[in-house]
């Protein structure tokens, strides 16, 4: 039944497909036609025009007797008839009302251009200032009575466009005249609402070259076949419109005609089919039901059918069921106390795999709710590093031995869903059949995370060691050469070196302390200035900041050589000056600013001294912690201000930080 059935579909769908092709060159006969009335209605204005063009009074330069003359023509009609220059100034008019005449704009171009081509210029449709009145002109070129060149209009509304169209539009369809611009001039129904308004963009965009035929939706929303042809006369459009509906009614109508006659001998083969049929498909469908079973590992039952076919079928299977478990019970037992993690795909993805205890154990999987062994389940969806860089699940071992690769004790680091961070070392080879194609693939993996982990402690301490050994001696060689070229003698040097050096050395300890994290301003401070002077001649104020590991050095650097130089010159070379140290952190949205201020009181008068290492120190130091250091020589002692940028967003002290010495200076 079904070739008569689609032999008939053919049948019936040509026929249809083939009244549409007439529908669609009936379209293009009816827009061409009503193109041609319409232009006879124009060419009948052009006639008027012609004969008013030839009136004596315009020979005569008479423009108010052309004027009556005109007028008398057009008396008791919709027609306005203009004369005006060709820069656009009316000179007679039968219609003192502005707007019904055509624009007072000179000619485009291409106007010019159609004018002395066709002989006649229709203009695009315009409406009548204070109406809804839409109406449109047709133009000619006149001589005046000097030989100049005037332009002859005659408008009439467009209501007399629909008019003369409406002989030519057959039953049943819309005929629609667009201008140049795509405004509506006239439509057969719904004149009215639509004269003078634009047409639909995406209508206007399918009105391409002289003429053709398209489908496109209309402003109710109805899908239309639309026929199309441009007048080289005016350069407007017409457009027949019929729904598209109407035209593909026969093709519907075949194929509900196709539908009934094909359903009816459908439901009676399959009322055939299902009678002889019946014990087959119950014995196919308890056949796929024992594969399936042998598929899953599970037990092959026996087939109870009429079919013997199916039967002898059946007895294979649940002899190879039998021969697979015990196979299957053996390989568990070897793999499961093998020590290395194992896993088998015959999946030509590789997504579907068969694993180990171990490999389980490995993936962060259960083992004691872990399916049996032989039991396909889904791979992990882990992330795959090799040297750094990421690896496919294509280019991983074992979809690599699926393509026939062998790999030999490669390295990966694999992230477990959990989080956690393994590395393998994995090797990998493809299984074949006795015909040497590929049938699966294993891949056994040794987990080395330990190992890995301690390398790179190891390498990480070996790095962290050789920093801060080169900081160190950076230092220490930057210290040494500006102490001994500004001191005056050996001894000096070697007092002021190992001086510095202990302060050095002090700030090294107690950042050891923290493990190199950092330090407490304060403590750090007390550290500083302690082995020099008493704390009681010190006040100190400020919150807790927390100083980086480079930032702590610069500072116990910067305390040593202030407090040395106020034991020489400034509050602490005498028994009753005192010393304000004071600070505070500015948050920013992006930043954040530690200001220090060292203030001495009390002591000698202060004067300026030469620029001597100490002060070198300061401004070098700072300067290369991205801060900056002021100096004041003040009359109750010096001023020194400290200004350094801090990293964001660390507020507190970190975890595990003692308390400050109950002695300190608050």
């Amino acid at each position: 039944m079904l070739p008569v059935w689609l032999f008939a579909a053919y049948l019936f769908v040509a026929y249809a497909l083939h009244e549409q092709s007439r529908i669609e060159q009936e379209a293009l006969w009816i827009a061409r036609q009503v193109s041609l009335v319409v232009d006879g209605e124009i060419v009948n204005l052009k006639t008027l025009l012609e004969g008013l063009s030839k009136a004596p009074a315009l020979a005569d330069d008479d423009l108010q007797a052309f004027g009556t003359e005109a007028s008398r023509l057009v008396q008791g009609t919709d027609q306005v008839i203009t004369l005006r220059d060709l820069g656009g100034r009316a000179l007679a008019s039968t219609e003192s009302a502005k707007g019904s005449e055509p624009s007072a704009e000179p000619l485009t171009p291409e106007e010019r251009e159609h004018l002395d081509l066709a002989g006649v210029l229709v203009s695009n449709v315009f409406a009548a200032p204070g109406s809804n009145a839409y109406r449109i002109a047709v133009t000619r070129q006149v001589s005046g009575s000097k030989g100049q060149a005037l332009l002859l209009s005659m408008s009439v509304p467009t209501e007399r466009i629909r008019l003369a169209m409406l002989p030519a539009v057959p039953a049943g369809w819309t005929v629609a005249v667009g201008d140049r611009e795509g405004n509506y001039v006239a439509r057969s129904k719904l004149h009215g609402e639509v004269t003078g308004k634009p047409g639909l963009p995406e209508y206007l965009a399918k009105v391409v070259g002289r003429s053709g035929t398209f489908r496109s939706r209309n402003f109710e929303g109805t899908t239309l076949l639309a026929g199309y042809y441009r007048s080289p006369y005016s350069d407007w459009f017409y457009t027949a419109n019929v729904p598209l509906s109407d035209v593909q009614a026969p093709l519907w109508w075949s194929l509900a005609q196709i539908g009934a006659t094909g359903l009816t001998a459908l439901l009676v083969s399959l009322a055939l089919g299902y009678v002889v049929g019946t014990r087959f498909t119950k014995a196919t469908v308890d056949l796929a039901a024992r594969a399936d079973a042998l598929g899953s590992g599970s037990e092959v039952e026996p087939l109870s059918t009429t079919v013997a076919e199916f039967d002898s079928v059946a007895q294979a299977m649940i002899k190879a069921g039998r021969a697979i478990a015990e196979r299957t019970r053996e390989l568990e037992t070897v793999l499961d106390t093998a020590p290395v993690a194992v896993w088998f795909t015959y999946d030509p993805q590789a997504r579907q795999v068969i694993r180990n205890r171990f490999a389980a154990e490995l993936m962060g999987l259960s083992t004691e709710s872990r399916r049996s062994f032989g039991t396909p389940d889904l791979v992990i969806d882990t992330l795959a590093y090799k040297n750094g860089q990421p690896v496919s699940r294509e280019d991983r071992p074992l979809s690599r031995a699926m393509r026939g690769e062998e790999t030999h004790s490669e390295e990966f680091a694999y992230t477990l869903p959990s989080g956690e961070q393994r590395y393998l070392l994995s090797s990998a080879r493809p299984i074949r059949s006795a015909e040497g194609s590929i049938i699966g693939a294993v891949q056994i993996s040794l987990d080395i995370s330990e190992r890995k982990r301690g390398e790179e402690q190891r390498q990480l301490l070996v790095k962290e060691l050789n920093h801060r050994v080169k900081n160190t001696l950076a230092v220490v060689q930057a210290i040494a050469g500006q102490t001994i070229r500004t001191a005056t003698s050996l001894a000096q040097a070697g007092a002021a070196l190992s001086s510095r050096l202990i302060s050095l050395a002090k700030a090294h300890d107690l950042l050891t302390r923290e493990n190199w994290s950092g330090a407490d301003l304060q403590i750090l401070i007390a550290a500083s200035i302690e082995p020099h002077a008493p704390l009681a001649r010190f006040d100190l104020s400020g919150e807790r900041v927390w100083l980086p590991p480079n930032i702590a050095l610069s500072f116990a650097l910067a305390l040593h050589e202030l407090t040395t130089n106020a034991i020489k010159y400034g509050a602490l070379s005498n028994s009753t000056g005192s010393i304000s140290i004071s600070w505070k952190v500015e948050e920013g949205e992006t930043s954040r600013v530690l200001e220090l201020d060292w203030h001495e009181k009390g002591g000698p008068p202060v004067a300026r001294g030469k620029r001597g290492f100490g002060t070198e120190l300061l401004h070098r130091i700072f300067e290369y912690e991205g801060g900056g250091v002021t100096l004041n020589y003040e009359q109750s002692g010096l001023h020194c201000a400290f200004r350094v940028g801090l990293l964001p967003g660390r507020e507190t002290l970190p975890t595990g930080t003692g308390a400050l010495p109950a002695d300190l200076p608050r």
